[in-house]
């Protein structure tokens, strides 16, 4: 936990100024919409860039849960108000409360969050329009559905390139999604994926025209809630033991996270790229994300 500490004292520090953007409102995260008795509309909002903060993934959690007890619920639309962004990572300057996050029997409530998406009684749909880094990311990749937008979805994991081991279940999904080469390639690079690219390697379900995704989900929600629902849970149930990692991987991954904050790599990259934060601003960086943990593994290097 002492390193712990450092690692919350540097980020939280003036150096890194999207300490700014952290929830601070009491007002959740999280909405839901009823669209109608078969489909819900689930939203996250947490301007102006969207980390995933505490609350999102309690309130989240919460709402898997009670639709999962709804009997009528079909299929579940998750989607962002806030532009240029749909999940993005989580605010690190809430790491010790992320790490004491859990459920009354001690699971990592993170972990809970992705096992109940998973196991849900209903299709999950992703409509990305927007970037998703990260955590975000992560949780995108435990829908059952990913639409994204041809001009706006963008997806990144930078965990390795800042120091930190991608434990929110992405290491478990990815490799299953687009094979062992590509999603080493996509945790080792830290780059940038536009949707042509994430289509193509089969990250996500389909890319369609921002100007028509709302459209085309919004059809197949509705055509999925005319069918019979044990239908629709069956299929999904038996994917999942053909295709979706089981909790004790994801258990594993969460580990290898929480160890990973104590690494010696993140905290030569800390104070490297707190200060571009603060000189770049918050959100020209996290829309060229990429691009910027190149630029800061150069920054380290040269100071060795």
């Amino acid at each position: 936990m002492k390193n712990l500490k450092v690692l919350l004292v540097l980020f939280s520090g003036s150096v890194f100024c999207i300490n700014s953007y952290a929830q601070t409102a009491p007002k959740s995260t999280i909405s839901v919409e009823k669209v109608s008795q078969e489909i819900r509309k689930v939203k996250f909002a947490n301007a102006p860039i969207n980390v995933i903060v505490p609350e999102t993934i309690a309130s989240l959690n919460e709402v898997i849960k009670n639709l999962s007890k709804d009997s009528t619920v079909k299929v579940v639309i998750f989607s962002s108000d806030v532009k240029g962004y749909f999940f993005n990572h989580f605010d690190l300057t809430q790491m010790s409360n992320f790490a004491g996050l859990r459920t009354a029997d001690g699971k990592p409530m993170w972990v809970d969050l992705i096992t109940n998406l998973t196991n849900a009684p209903f299709i999950t749909i992703a409509s990305v329009k927007g970037r998703t880094q990260g955590g975000g990311d992560e949780l995108t990749m435990a829908f059952d559905l990913r639409y994204a937008s041809k001009e706006l979805a963008m997806f990144e994991q930078p965990e390795v390139g800042v120091g930190l081991f991608p434990g929110g279940g992405g290491t478990n999904m990815l490799p299953g999604l687009i094979g062992r080469d590509r999603a080493l390639e996509v945790f080792a690079s830290g780059n940038d994926y536009d949707a042509m690219i994430a289509e193509k390697y089969g990250w996500v379900t389909r890319t369609l025209p921002n100007a028509e995704l709302d459209v085309f989900v919004d059809k197949l929600a509705n055509r999925l809630a005319t069918f019979d629902k044990t239908a629709l849970v069956t299929i999904k149930q038996q994917l999942n033991i053909v295709a979706a990692p089981n909790e004790a991987e994801r258990l594993a991954s969460y580990t290898e996270f929480l160890k990973s904050l104590s690494w010696p790599g993140l905290q030569l990259r800390v104070p490297v790229f707190g200060a571009m934060y603060g000189k770049i601003g918050v959100e020209r960086l996290e829309q060229n994300m990429g691009f910027y943990v190149g630029e800061g593994n150069k920054q380290v290097q040269q100071k060795k």
